[in-house]
């Protein structure tokens, strides 16, 4: 007989199952089959026997597809025992000669999971083919596998093997599909030699969709309960209380934190009131009206705070948030508890409110000014103190930099040297004049260390200094410049005597005309050693003791005497003198050429400044002169005040400028000894000298000389 053409409608885009024909080799050229059904139709079939087949067969298949139906799986149970429960349910089919489920083993393999053969055949050999044919492709783990050619000669086909080893004449494989996940694939081996008919195609398809509903619904039990695993492991470990409670608020479970807290085992609260067991006495009426409320409105949850009373008689606060738990089975609405402990966070929140409390009233009573600042400068908070000093309110500080409020701000070049005591986190306490607060304080810088022992910033505390102090503070520089002062009288006349040789032999070579060309530069020596010869005597008059014969001086007389002798150096250079004097003015007691040197020093001084700052003549470039009466330490003194709106002074530099040779001009523009002399002078006169400055924009020099006796106001 002509082999006839070989057919394959296995379509990829009909996944449900595909039917093979095979024959051991000696029945090839009479029986072929092959064919695709799509949910129980046949498309195409190929041999097939007519629809008389025996009534007793159709019976015992409507009994082999009813028990399946039927067969209860444990989740518990392996799924291979169930499969091959199957599998034997199925082989009792007198037609059917080898069944078996294969399974995707791995990303690329799979393997037969349940197999069960006829009495009489080798199971194990079958075993083997199945798993050949599942690894080669052949038996489609997947839906639309591709259609395996049966009718190959070659020996080694595995098809052909199985059918020699089993005598089977068809093989038809099944998808086990179901909610869109697989499972598997049925195979089956028939002795049939026509193939799988329509009846029987729609009885192994409602096999296999039994089948995978069944392993759908065992894989969906063993979720729900790895579910109900976790989350009973969740209630039994969570570190809160938890309490489900049922629609009339009766306590159905109770969670091991929960025992632990109220001191009640589960079985003690189970079926009582919640309100009973969780609340204190005196808040039950109104916790069970929060949870009618809940119960009965349209809120799916509630959060509350409520006592709770221990069995031990113990108080403990719980924080509540409650939520729905519907009961689908009996048509009713429940309730899920889940607590918090807070009585200890309540406890810490109370002493910490209170030692914050407290903190704020020590921060806001004290009355000198204060303020806390950070590591870098910028302040944090300030007491009502530092408010009434600075005149600013508390908007215009909080924020901003140290440096700026308290110094009234500096160069852009300079560096401040309170911001670099707050980097370096070290504890200081010195005078220093604040510009910001008007006036002079003795500032404390004190550290202050988080709990870990990290940076938190710094505590300034301001004290402003009363006149005894600046006149302790005046004495102590007294002391310090007399000091400085026996010192400069040795070096002067140490360096006066080769100084002065020095001029006298250059004189001479200039007078014996010995020079030739070279008269420049002996002229310079002279130049130079007279400047040397200068300072020396500076030095001289600063440390010597000078005759006391103080008198009564008027003050515009003696500022009249200083302006003839500078106005017409202050007319070249455009500087302005402005002059205020108080009508009731007294006489100061003082030595008037003294007091004059110092008003010359300071004058000296307010011109340098402004002729940095305006190169020519400006409306700003001038220099406020006035005087007025004082009270000071139970004394009348007179104040004298010297202003000038020049380059000012750099706050950092305050402290310095009564040093003996420090100065803030340039190399070769003074020695350094002016402001240092004058105040000698002052303190020589009873008097007290001070300097207040605001860099960029002015300097003023204070000077308080005793009135006469006899003087009043």
């Amino acid at each position: 007989m002509q082999k006839e053409e070989k057919t394959n409608i296995l379509d990829a885009s009909m996944p449900h199952f595909c039917c093979l024909c095979v024959a051991p080799p000696s029945t090839i050229p009479h029986i072929r089959c092959t064919g695709v059904v799509t949910s129980g139709i046949p498309l195409t079939i190929l041999g097939m026997e007519p629809e008389a087949n025996k009534i007793a067969l159709y019976v015992q298949r409507y009994k082999l597809l009813r028990e399946l139906g039927e067969l209860q799986v444990d989740p518990a149970v392996d799924e291979a025992a169930y499969l091959t429960t199957c599998c034997s349910l199925l082989l009792q089919d007198p037609e059917y000669c080898l069944i078996w489920v294969a399974q995707a083993a791995s990303r690329d393999d799979v393997a037969p999971l349940a197999m069960v053969a006829r009495d009489g055949l080798p199971a194990r050999k079958c075993r083997q083919l199945a798993a050949g044919l599942a690894k080669n492709g052949t038996v489609p783990a997947k839906p639309a596998a591709r259609a395996l050619d049966p009718f190959d000669a070659d020996p080694e086909n595995l098809l052909n093997r199985l059918a020699t080893l089993t005598g089977g004449h068809s093989c038809g494989f099944w998808p086990l599909v179901y909610n869109r996940q697989e499972y598997g694939v049925l195979t089956i081996v028939s002795i049939r030699k026509a193939g799988f008919t329509g009846i029987e195609f729609d009885f192994i398809a409602n096999v296999a969709a039994t089948i995978s509903r069944t392993l759908h619904t065992r894989h969906t039990s063993q979720h729900l309960r790895l579910e109900h695993d976790f989350n009973c492991e969740i209630v039994q470990t969570v570190q809160a209380l938890l309490v489900s409670l049922s629609h009339c608020g009766e306590i159905l479970s109770f969670n091991p934190t929960a025992q632990k807290v109220t001191g009640y085992s589960e079985d003690e609260v189970k079926g009582k009131f919640w309100v009973d067991i969780l609340i204190s006495p005196e808040k039950r009426a109104e916790s069970q009206q929060h949870l009618s409320a809940l119960l009965k409105g349209g809120r799916s949850e509630m959060n509350f705070q409520a006592e709770l009373h221990t069995r031990s008689g113990d108080s403990r606060v719980i924080e509540w948030h409650g939520s729905i738990r519907p009961d689908i089975e009996q048509g009713r609405v429940g309730l899920v508890l889940f607590g918090i402990d807070i009585t200890e966070k309540i406890a810490v929140d109370k002493a910490l409110n209170h030692a914050l409390a407290k903190w704020e009233n020590i921060f806001s009573s004290v009355q000198d000014p204060a303020l806390i600042v950070s590591e870098q400068g910028v302040i944090v908070d300030v007491n009502p103190a530092l408010l009434t000093a600075s005149r600013r309110p508390r908007q215009e500080i909080v924020g901003r930099g140290v440096c700026e409020i308290l110094h009234g701000g500096r160069r852009p070049e300079a560096t401040c040297p309170l911001e670099v005591l707050l980097s370096q986190q070290k504890s200081r306490i010195f005078e220093t004049e604040l510009v910001g607060l008007r006036g002079h304080f003795l500032l404390t810088v004190s550290p202050l260390r988080q709990k870990d022992g990290s940076s938190g910033g710094a505590l300034l505390l301001a004290r402003d200094l009363t006149e005894e102090q600046l006149m302790k503070a005046e004495a102590f520089r007294a002391a310090q410049l007399a000091s400085v002062g026996e010192l400069a009288a040795g070096v002067a006349h140490e360096i006066n005597n080769p100084i002065n040789g020095i001029i006298n032999y250059a004189q001479i070579l200039i007078d014996t005309n010995q020079i030739g060309n070279n008269a420049h530069y002996l002229h310079s020596i002279i130049q130079e050693g007279r400047r040397i010869a200068g300072i020396t005597r500076n030095l001289l008059d600063f440390s010597r003791k000078r005759p006391q014969s103080p008198e009564p001086v008027l003050i515009p007389t003696l500022f009249r005497h200083c302006i003839d002798l500078i106005q017409h150096q202050y007319l070249i250079d455009g500087i302005t003198l402005h002059e205020d004097y108080a009508d009731n003015l007294p006489l100061a007691f003082c030595n008037p050429q003294q007091i004059q040197q110092v008003l010359f020093n300071v004058f000296s001084n307010a011109r340098y400044a402004l002729n940095e700052r305006y190169r020519a003549p400006h409306p700003d470039k001038l220099i406020a002169l006035a005087a007025f009466p004082v009270h000071c330490d139970h004394r009348l003194f007179v104040r004298i005040t010297i202003t000038d709106y020049g380059t000012g002074i750099e706050h950092d530099l305050m402290d310095r400028l009564m040093d003996p040779f420090f100065s803030t001009k340039t190399k070769g523009e003074g020695t350094g000894l002016g402001l240092s002399i004058s105040h000698s002078l002052v303190r020589e006169n009873k008097g007290h000298f001070r300097i207040q400055s605001q860099w960029g924009k002015w300097t003023k020099v204070l000077i308080d000389l005793p009135a006469a006796e006899g003087s009043s106001i």
